[in-house]
């Protein structure tokens, strides 16, 4: 009996140490937002950023959406998305690799209707 509640005990807490162990990503990545009308969230790993765009409203959000790295050597923006994001949904880019020289921090964008709008800037 005392060996099964040992095993038991061992068991249990390898369970609890493997759930600790492995987190899933989505549930560590902390986003950083602003606006209203589309949300543009940004986050990092490292110094790599990506931007998720979510339009909250029925209409169609159109413009250019993307990604700009920034540090001594300028700054360089790269257009992820040109059209448009339909109605209630929600645009990702992928993982942005900023080069070296400009690894100070980066922000995401959307230029719409002659307008451009900014998420935060991170820093890396």
């Amino acid at each position: 009996m005392k060996k099964i509640a040992h095993f038991a005990l061992a068991t249990l807490t390898t369970i609890s140490l493997v759930g600790l162990a492995s987190p899933s990503a989505e549930a560590a990545t902390k986003w950083y937002c602003s606006g209203k009308l589309t949300a543009r969230c940004i986050t990092k790993s490292g110094t790599k950023a990506k931007v998720k765009f979510s339009n909250t409203t029925s209409r169609s959000a159109k413009g250019k959406f993307g990604i700009t790295c920034y540090g001594p050597d300028g700054q360089n923006a790269k257009v992820y998305k040109d059209g448009t994001i339909p109605g209630y949904d929600t645009f990702t880019t992928s993982w942005r690799q900023c080069p070296k020289g400009l690894r100070t921090g980066a922000y995401g964008w959307q230029m719409s209707n002659g307008k451009v709008y900014y998420t935060d800037s991170i820093r890396f």
